[in-house]
């Protein structure tokens, strides 16, 4: 140890000391176990554990199926006491065990509760049935489902009551129900089938005729076998002799006897062909068939045999048979021939006939007197066919003349249509070019009438008659066409009035509709706003077509309906006349009809193409916008439509209210857009 002195300066001298180990300063100290209180301490922190255990442990019962499981637990504190356990709220892993039963392995969980019951069950291992019957070989569905055929050992099968359905042919079905107990047991069992079967004694003259049930081989006459209950089918054949084939049964366990069998002697067999073939078979006189057949007929028998067919000669054969003796016979048939000489146009067509190529036209075809198809074909022609039968020694001559597939199609296209409003539509295919306007030099012509040629090539339908109030009515049933001074527009056969242009149009497009055709007028929310040309639906006559109809002839055009000379003579159509002499300021005054307003569609006389009232009654809309238009080439316009836009539409003929030579003349036009009571309309579809 250092020491130092620090105060009054002064300095001491440091000097040595005695050292002595401190272990020597350090007292002995002893110390010895007591076992008593040790004993006592772990006895009472036992006790306070047991304690502890006792109040927070649950009773927890676990009831087991069997009751002879062994149990183990695992994961906790548990205890058992009697029948229930002490346990821990906790997860514990249980697992039970016993003879043939599945091992049982479970996690479960103790709660809160002071009280609580845990229900076991183990499952039963699988039992075997080993399945045996009388006779062996009977199949055997378990549940409905195949397990096998007998003697077998059905494994593995559940524990509880199983369906079994035992068959085996010609004996009764079983079904029965059978316990399993499983527990990975075998069982036995074995099923007596019941026979469905009684016997069955044959015999027969002559004897040793074999016996077949159902086509199965049992022996020969005379037999007892077996025979279902449900019945089979029994016959007995000899060689020589026909089969005897009859449908028996017997009740179970019994036996049927059945007399004496005498069998016939067997048919003879014709196995009969012809060249060609396809010929009537008659056997004596009776019908049987045609060629080739297959014919029985009685044995020892002399039989004619005769064959017919159209254009041959009756081919016969005489034969007899004996009993069981099959004759093949071939007959070949002689022709009996007539000549058909084919004449065609074009000249170069090809000939089939029946189907197969015989040659070209000019040929003459040497053929059997019987019914031909005669087929004449040439690339671009509709083929033609006739039915034709030769006559021997008798010539004939078939003349055809083929047509374009187009001439075709136009000779098939009905000339007359009839709608679905019950408007008759006449055709028309006007090719030859007319011309259209009046000549300046013609009395009464007026300025839009320019003269310009024409020609119609696309065919098309025209209605005969102007559309009448009743058939309007149809498609606007509140639609009146009034009257005038007291006398009425509005009778049922009178042409429709008061429309316009758009009511017209519209009209044409739900006739369209009525019949699904591709409509001519397109509509935006009920207004006409275009057309397609291309479609094939009802629509106004162009300008064109109404000309055509109205005035073009073999010997050119008409200037009248009636003819070249004014005024009208007789009643030739409906026009402004002295009935009408009240109404309208004008008449004919040499002229009467008899009708002082329109009159009945179709009441006179219709014109040279069976057209009605194109020259008076009412005035007609056309499809055409109104305008004045020339031709300055030296060619027919084809197919004109008129301007493509405009604000009027053109009105074409005559009315109950016209009389001077300017309005009745055909190629007289007009002009509008609203309703008038003196203009109505037809109309008129292209074909395609």
């Amino acid at each position: 140890m250092i020491n130092k002195n620090l105060s009054s300066g002064n300095e001491e001298k440091i000097a040595p000391v005695e050292f002595t180990p401190i272990q020597e300063e350090i007292k002995q100290s002893s110390f010895s176990l007591r076992p008593i209180p040790i004993m006592t301490g772990l006895a009472l922190l036992t006790s306070l554990l047991v304690l502890w255990f006792l109040l927070t442990a649950k009773s927890v019962i676990i009831n087991i199926d069997p009751l002879d499981s062994t149990l183990r637990i695992k994961g906790g504190i548990s205890f058992k006491l009697a029948d229930h356990y002490l346990m821990r709220p906790g997860d514990y892993r249980l697992s039970a065990t016993s003879e043939g039963y599945v091992d049982l392995k479970q996690l479960f969980t103790i709660g809160e509760e002071d009280n609580q019951l845990l229900p076991l069950t183990l499952e039963k291992k699988p039992g075997h049935l080993q399945l045996t019957t009388t006779p062996p070989g009977a199949e055997i569905l378990v549940d409905g489902q195949q397990a096998g055929t007998s003697p077998i050992t059905i494994t593995p099968l559940s524990s509880g009551n199983h369906q079994l359905d035992i068959q085996a042919p010609r004996y009764f079905a079983h079904q029965s129900s059978i316990y399993i107990e499983g527990l990975d047991r075998s069982q036995s069992l074995n099923v007596d089938l019941k026979p469905a079967w009684g016997h069955i004694q044959l015999s027969s003259i002559p004897l040793n005729a074999e016996v077949l049930i159902n086509d199965e081989l049992r022996g020969n006459t005379p037999l007892t076998t077996e025979l279902l209950a449900s019945g089979e089918n029994v016959t007995i054949a000899l060689k020589g002799f026909k089969p005897w084939s009859k449908a028996l049964q017997v009740p179970v366990s019994e036996t049927l006897v059945v007399p004496n069998i005498t069998l016939e002697p067997a048919d003879g067999v014709i196995e009969l062909t012809s060249t060609p073939t396809g010929a009537t078979i008659t056997v004596d006189g009776q019908y049987r068939g045609t060629t080739p057949a297959s014919l029985d007929v009685a044995a020892n028998e002399q039989h004619q045999v005769s064959l017919f067919l159209n254009g041959y000669i009756t081919g016969k054969s005489s034969l007899s048979l004996m009993p069981g003796e099959t004759e093949t016979l071939s007959i070949s048939l002689q022709g009996n021939m007539g000549d058909i000489k084919v004449l065609t146009s074009p000249t170069d067509a090809s000939v089939w006939i029946d189907g197969v190529l015989r040659g070209y036209a000019g040929q003459t075809f040497r053929l059997p007197a019987r019914s031909h198809r005669i087929s004449i074909k040439k690339s671009g022609y509709a083929s033609q066919t006739r039915t034709v039968t030769p006559q021997p020694k008798l010539d004939q001559v078939v003349r055809v003349t083929l047509l374009t597939e187009r001439e075709t199609r136009w000779a098939n296209t009905p000339s007359v249509i009839t709608n679905s409003n019950n408007q008759t539509l006449k055709l028309f295919k006007p090719e030859n070019k007319f011309s259209m306007g009046a000549s300046r030099r013609e009395s009464g012509r007026r300025a839009n009438e320019v003269l310009r040629d024409v020609q119609l090539k696309r065919p098309f339908y025209m209605a005969i008659k102007e559309v009448t109030n009743a058939e309007f009515k149809h498609f606007k049933r509140q639609h009146s066409s009034q009257h005038i001074s007291g006398n009425t527009l509005d009778l049922p056969t009178q042409p429709v009035v008061n429309v316009s242009w758009q009511q017209a149009a519209l009209y044409c497009n739900w006739l369209s509709r009525k019949e699904n055709l591709a409509l001519f007028y397109t509509e935006t929310r009920g207004k006409i706003t275009g057309e397609n040309v291309k479609a094939n639906g009802y629509r106004l006559p162009t300008e064109a077509e109404w000309a055509w109809a109205a005035r073009s002839t073999n010997s050119g055009v008409k200037k009248y309906i009636w003819g070249d000379q004014f005024p009208p003579i007789g009643k030739t159509e409906n026009f402004a006349d002295l009935s009408a002499a009240k109404i309208v300021g004008r008449v004919i005054n040499t002229y009467n009809d008899s009708f002082a307003t329109s009159s009945p569609a179709g009441s006179f006389s219709p014109n040279q193409k069976g057209i009605f009232d194109l020259g008076g009654n009412v005035a007609e809309w056309v499809n055409d916008y109104y305008g004045i238009e020339f031709n300055l080439s030296m060619t027919a316009d084809k197919d004109p439509s008129g301007p493509e836009k405009g604000e009027f539409r053109v009105i074409r003929g005559a009315s109950w209210r016209h009389s001077s030579i300017t309005e009745l003349r055909l190629s007289f036009r007009d002009y509008g857009i609203d309703p008038r009571d003196d203009v109505g309309f037809r109309i008129a579809r292209y074909v395609e």
